[in-house]
């Protein structure tokens, strides 16, 4: 297995985050953009967050995307062509996308890293629609083995079995059938290879919409497996309808064609924040299940060692990806005008940066100070700072008094602590742009007796 070197410190840190942690997920080293893979039932609202994913695809790497079904969309929806037009939609905004983030990756490129997985709709055979029957701990329904490969599942195989040892996120915004089929065919016939490869995967399940969740987290546990069931009430049916008006004039209106193919009149996106979890802006949502950032926070399900379920914040399950939620759609807004508008007339995010290691130790009782100072605005505009402590994320069960959060920097006298405890802190920088958007950084610091 290869292993991503870290310091003894970052081991305790992560260990002492929470007491459950098992280190034995892959954890991204910083150094490079999330991979990814998503898999989409082609349901309305999986075309919605399409649209809203293509405008991403500059910030992360995207490995695959594969078409399948789900026990809601049982034949799949590959014979359509909701994906290809979208597709065909990005290829005319790409010219301009490109001024404003050179990483955008080409119309060409998508197209080939595009697949159709399994859309069999006798592998959901027994399986009702009732989806709250499917939730980690449930009764395995089925084995992959005797299905069919297919080109989305092959693929898979293939991005898993390669040498680079950074994770890869596997989204299942629909059924997570063909990664079902991959892991069993990886077990099957690359044994020698096949814990070095499912140890790098991240699985982000919107719900268990086929029995693969329940397959994959007993029978394949070396897989790192979120269940989210909180997008339900945040980003789902009925979520949002306060964004009428954001939708037909920030989205669908004069903002190019591919705004013109949102299909839906608010935002209804219930598969959104499994890619959301995998951005790399700041908040290191994707480091860890239970660091939380856009993509919500997770706890760990004691039957499994791998298996995560939505986390409460404040005692409510939906306030982790709630509290994010118009941060998202104004970044959302901005990157719509990014279609059709030049550099100097659209807004971008502030680019925030503190002295020093993101990952801080330091003994009980002393004073640290943290300095934002070299953060700035791409657009030169004014800057608000809101520096801020995530609670829930940290071991520390209390609060620290953090001096003057609305400034560039901030000091604030460690805790004492009988152990080893640790403290997120947030600083959120908000620029005066319109739409005003937000950079983030999140520092960890773990404080020692």
């Amino acid at each position: 297995m290869n292993f991503i070197r870290i310091s003894f410190y970052t081991i305790l840190l992560l260990l002492f985050t929470n007491s459950n942690i098992v280190l034995a997920f892959a954890h991204n080293s910083g150094n490079t953009k999330p991979r990814i893979i998503v898999m989409t039932d082609g349901e309305i609202d999986d075309h919605s967050s399409m649209i809203r994913f293509l405008l991403y695809t500059c910030d992360v790497e995207v490995c695959a995307i594969i078409e399948t079904n789900s026990i809601f969309q049982r034949e799949g929806h590959s014979k359509e062509d909701w994906y290809e037009n979208q597709l065909e939609a990005y290829a005319k905004v790409y010219s301009n996308l490109i001024k404003h983030n050179p990483d955008y990756p080409t119309p060409e490129y998508l197209k080939k890293v595009s697949f159709i997985g399994d859309e069999d709709h006798d592998h959901l055979r027994g399986l009702i629609k009732k989806r709250w029957e499917l939730k980690p701990g449930a009764k395995t329904t089925f084995t992959p083995e005797n299905w069919k490969d297919t080109p989305g599942s092959d693929k898979i195989v293939e991005v898993m079995l390669e040498k680079n040892p950074e994770p890869v996120y596997i989204q299942a915004w629909g059924g997570g059938n063909t990664a079902a089929r991959a892991f069993y065919k990886l077990k099957k016939d690359y044994p020698d290879d096949y814990k070095r490869a499912l140890s790098k995967v991240i699985m982000y399940n919107i719900w268990y919409q086929d029995g693969a969740g329940n397959y994959i987290e007993q029978n394949h546990p070396e897989v790192t497996m979120l269940y989210c069931g909180s997008f339900a009430g945040t980003w789902n049916y009925r979520s949002q309808k306060n964004t009428y008006d954001f939708i037909e004039n920030n989205v669908k209106k004069n903002h190019g064609p591919l705004g013109s193919l949102y299909p839906q009149d608010y935002v209804s996106e219930g598969d959104s924040p499994a890619f959301l979890y995998s951005i790399a802006n700041g908040l290191r949502n994707h480091e860890h299940p239970t660091y939380g950032g856009w993509g919500g926070r997770f706890t760990k399900f004691n039957q499994f060692e791998k298996v995560y379920t939505d986390a409460k914040d404040d005692g409510d399950i939906k306030k982790s990806l709630r509290r994010w939620v118009n941060d998202a759609n104004n970044d959302f807004e901005a990157r719509m005008d990014w279609c059709v508008k030049g550099y100097d007339e659209a807004n971008h995010p502030p680019i925030v940066k503190t002295k020093g290691d993101k990952n801080i130790t330091i003994k009980s009782g002393k004073k640290i100070s943290f300095d934002a100072e070299k953060t700035k605005d791409p657009d030169g505009d004014e800057l608000k700072f809101k520096w801020w402590q995530y609670k829930e994320p940290g071991s520390f069960d209390g609060s620290v008094e953090i001096e003057t959060t609305n400034s560039k920097t901030v000091t604030f006298t460690a805790p004492r602590v009988s152990k080893p405890e640790t403290i997120h802190l947030i600083l959120e920088v908000s620029d005066n742009g319109s739409p005003s958007l937000k950079g983030y950084r999140r520092l960890i610091i773990e404080v020692v007796p």
